[in-house]
């Protein structure tokens, strides 16, 4: 029973601590079970579950320590001045590169005023028909690319077709050259 009774007074608390001194009002209509016996019965099923796990319970043990090195005000009295300078020293570039991304930062919050933010409404339609401006040019500007390269295209073809007329008439050429060139005697 007395065991019962710290649980319920650290309930008390808890919820002193969640709602404040004024704590909510309780219905007439109590539930089924209290939340002393959900606890208990949880307590018993967590207890079972763990039983015979060697790794979880030591674990379980141990969580007490755990939270005392996860909180955040924990100083180790261990550690002495100058393991502590070794390690700003070995950080020291990230800290520097954090410093510059905070003043980055700092340089950028001028943009996130509320003023600023709240004339976005009364632009949108501005936006809205250079958006509609650039979309036509841009595809303007495709028709206009798409007809270049027809050009280029078709510059290329005569081109091509001019180099193979000339490569056929300097052929033909050469071979009229060598049936006028006179024929030397072999001598017998």
């Amino acid at each position: 029973m007395v065991a019962i009774g710290i649980l319920e007074e650290r309930i008390t608390e808890l919820e002193n601590r969640i709602y404040g001194a004024a704590a909510p009002a309780i219905d007439a209509t109590l539930p089924e079970t209290s939340i002393v016996d959900n606890i208990l019965h949880a307590n018993t099923l967590i207890s079972s579950a763990l039983s015979g796990r060697e790794r979880t319970n030591a674990l379980v043990k141990r969580l007490p320590q755990l939270n005392e090195l996860l909180d955040t005000s924990y100083e180790n009295d261990d550690l002495n001045i100058e393991t502590k300078l070794e390690i700003i020293i070995a950080m020291e570039s990230e800290i520097k590169k954090n410093l510059e991304l905070f003043n980055k930062v700092q340089e950028l919050m001028p943009a996130l005023e509320i003023n600023k933010i709240q004339n976005v409404p009364e632009l949108t339609p501005k936006l809205e028909h250079l958006t509609v401006n650039y979309l036509n040019l841009y595809e303007e500007s495709n028709q206009i690319s798409q007809s270049i390269h027809k050009v280029f295209s078709k510059y290329n073809n005569i081109i091509d077709t001019i180099s193979k007329s000339l490569i056929s008439l300097d052929a033909a050429i050469t071979a009229a050259e060598r049936a006028a060139a006179p024929k030397k005697r072999q001598d017998d």
